[in-house]
């Protein structure tokens, strides 16, 4: 079920297990297991699944050491980013850079609003 890399939407699950590896360069499923586990209760099978459905997707191969598998990453960082940037953009923005800058423009305006709106009400509060 290979699929072009330039093509591939990772989920949280399977991107939170790729930043690892890619952090790591190689990983067995057992390191990845302890680091992951140390940010979110996860079981030891559901990374070994996760791991085997990027395999079968293409972003990960392995190699066998002793009885452990070594994944390596296939995806890189910087192509699971432009992914998932041109995914947002085709879906939402109609595949138009600008709409998501005026977008992201605007939600910054409207922060940057409201977090005046709050410190002038906390000013207020203190008189």
């Amino acid at each position: 079920m290979k699929r072009d890399l330039d093509q591939i939407i990772l989920t949280k699950q399977e991107l939170r297990l790729m930043k690892i590896i890619w952090e790591m360069g190689a990983a067995s499923g057992k390191s990845v297991y302890a680091v992951i586990s140390k940010k979110k209760k996860t079981a030891y099978t559901t990374v070994l699944t996760t791991l085997s459905i990027l395999e079968s997707k293409g972003v990960l191969t392995h190699t066998k050491s002793g009885r452990a598998f070594i994944f390596k990453p296939l995806l890189t960082r910087q192509q699971a980013t432009r992914n998932q940037i041109c995914d947002v953009l085709d879906r939402f923005f109609d595949g138009n850079p600008q709409k998501l800058i005026e977008n992201i423009q605007d939600n910054a305006m409207k922060s940057h609003d409201m977090k005046d709106q709050s410190n002038r009400q906390g000013a207020e509060a203190v008189l």
